[in-house]
């Protein structure tokens, strides 16, 4: 369960139980309160996902309302509960919050290309995110949460209910729980002349409304129990009194295509052009490009030339100018891309990071070869050879397609036929002359 790096005072026991069964005395002495505003505490928000995928465009909605009542009950030891009051004038601010109508209890959070992650070897102490595995980063928000523009004219424990939108962004697995109780601790305050006052405590984050607590060694709620003896620091994951706030997973897959030729007449230096299309993106997700190993075992890499000068050699016809191929490529407003790759033979390219659903091809741009491919995806529904796609439901799984491109040609053994019979003919009247010649010498000179 992931906790949140969330202000939390502890209250020792004894002073709870004398705070709150001495209010109605207190007051009746020093008369009215002055109300105290609410303060300001903050709520941890966590987008966690694969290392080698950016971070999406999108954004989270929340609403924040008032919590139940909930009454005392002493034999069950449980604390008076009140209602929230005016969570309209909460008031939530931060790094890439929006809460433009502060009167509608919205407000959203907005993740983007480029914010910063940590992974799990980075992650702080503090950041307790749920659900993060080896192999994976996360990117944080922090909601600052203003309740300055409320007055509480009493002690006792006031609970407002924040919610997330179960929403349906592109590969988001939005938080199974997907509320939050955020309890307001006021206290009493009187000075030592009697003066009546109040003052706020500290506030509780936890994942459900239960009832709160108090005995001689703890208090708290939903089993996230508070201790008084606790020595650890709030929102470290060994400590009694962990916080909540949101996690969020955003899952993506790998795309891998290769290049392989084979065949006495293909070249292992020639560059093949790959027109490579994305559709069904978020519009603005950017997709890192891999050409080389970056010594990271959680990631998949590529093996290709980034850097490719005009006409690289006789065998390529497909490049015309200095190539420098892209590190990223984004998708449009329509959600789409499309870009050329080059590979020479054994060669592989990555894309990292397409979301579930996305949809994409591959064409081998032709050549004078027999062209054909492998692939691991079982949704592949191309006819043409020289064309890979996943048109149905789109990527569900990290892919790899192998090209492959053959060219071979028949190189004549033996003699050539249309010389052989004249270089034989030949070959035997030379024999012929030259039998003669020596014969007619040995005649001569026996006869002499």
């Amino acid at each position: 369960m992931m906790k949140n790096r969330f202000p939390v005072i502890l209250i020792p026991a004894a002073f709870i139980i004398t705070a709150f069964a001495g209010m109605s005395l207190t007051a009746d002495a020093a008369g009215a309160y002055t109300p105290v505003s609410g303060g300001n505490t903050a709520l941890d928000k966590y987008l966690v996902m694969d290392e080698g995928a950016n971070v999406p465009d999108v954004s989270f909605e929340y609403t924040i309302s008032s919590g139940q009542a909930q009454s005392f009950n002493e034999q069950d030891k449980t604390i008076e509960v009140i209602a929230g009051p005016s969570p309209e004038k909460i008031v939530f601010t931060g790094n890439s919050v929006s809460d433009e109508i502060k009167t509608d209890c919205k407000f959203e959070i907005g993740f983007a290309p480029g914010d910063s992650t940590k992974t799990q070897e980075q992650k702080d102490a503090s950041d307790y995110v749920k659900n993060l595995d080896p192999g994976e980063k996360y990117a944080k928000k922090t909601v600052d949460i203003d309740l300055n523009g409320i007055s509480f004219d009493e002690p006792g424990i006031y609970r407002y209910i924040i919610t997330e939108t179960q929403g349906s962004a592109q590969g988001i697995t939005y938080d199974a729980e997907n509320t939050r109780v955020l309890d307001v601790y006021v206290t009493d305050n009187t000075d030592e002349s009697g003066v009546s006052g109040l003052k706020i405590s500290g506030y509780v984050l936890h994942s459900s409304p239960s009832a709160v607590t108090i005995d001689e060694i703890q208090y708290g709620s939903d089993g996230q129990v508070i201790s008084a003896s606790s020595s650890q620091e709030p929102g470290t994951e060994g400590s009694d009194y962990k916080s909540q706030g949101f996690t969020n997973e955003y899952t993506s897959y790998d795309l891998t295509f290769s290049k392989d030729v084979s065949g006495n007449q293909a070249s292992r230096d020639k560059y093949f052009r790959f027109d490579l299309e994305i559709t069904g993106a978020v519009p603005g997700t950017v997709y890192a490009v891999s050409y080389a190993d970056d010594n990271n075992e959680h990631t998949t890499d590529g093996s290709a030339d980034v850097s490719i000068s005009k006409a690289p050699n006789s065998a390529t016809t497909v490049i015309d100018n200095d190539i420098i191929q892209p590190s990223e490529i984004t998708a449009d407003a329509d959600g789409k891309v499309r870009q050329s790759f080059y590979l020479q033979h054994g060669q592989y390219i990555t894309v990292r990071g397409l979301s579930q659903g996305t949809k994409y091809s591959i064409k081998d741009v032709k050549e004078d070869y027999a062209a054909s491919y492998t692939t691991n995806d079982m949704d592949d529904t191309t006819v043409s050879k020289l064309d890979f796609a996943s048109d149905r439901s789109g990527i569900d799984q990290d892919v790899s397609v192998g090209f492959v491109n053959t060219r071979n040609g028949i190189i004549p053994t033996g003699v050539i036929l249309t010389v052989a019979p004249f270089a034989v003919i030949g070959a035997a009247l030379i024999a012929g002359i030259v039998f003669l010649i020596v014969k007619n010498r040995k005649r001569r000179s026996e006869e002499e």
